[in-house]
């Protein structure tokens, strides 16, 4: 049961750095930032259920279900701040060409 353990502690650092990671690349994105911060809870909280609770199947149940909900919200959150910037990087650049045909017309 040891490795299990191991393996469920190394997955919920991983998990809190992915959602440090994300947070630090999403340059205000509040979507973003909402699935890093709710990653790296998760992967706090699985942590903690790894060292608090002293049934180790329990523990291991535990963790796995945080980590596993914590890396979809990571994913999900993340996806829709990746989708809401590249939609308003197309409004933006559609912006941007519209002035620049109003302005060779003379309009």
């Amino acid at each position: 049961m040891g490795a299990w353990v191991w393996g469920a502690v190394v997955l919920a650092i991983v998990l809190v750095i992915a959602g440090g990671i994300a947070w630090w690349l999403a340059r205000g994105c509040t979507l973003t930032i909402i699935g890093a911060a709710g990653a790296v809870l998760g992967g706090v909280v699985s942590l903690v259920s790894l060292a608090v609770l002293l049934d180790t199947e329990a523990a291991l149940r535990t963790a796995a279900t945080l980590t596993i909900a914590s890396g979809v919200w990571l994913l999900a959150w993340a996806l829709a701040g990746g989708i809401r910037g590249q939609r308003g990087l197309r409004a933006e650049e559609a912006a941007a060409l519209a002035g620049a045909s109003r302005r060779s017309t003379g309009i």
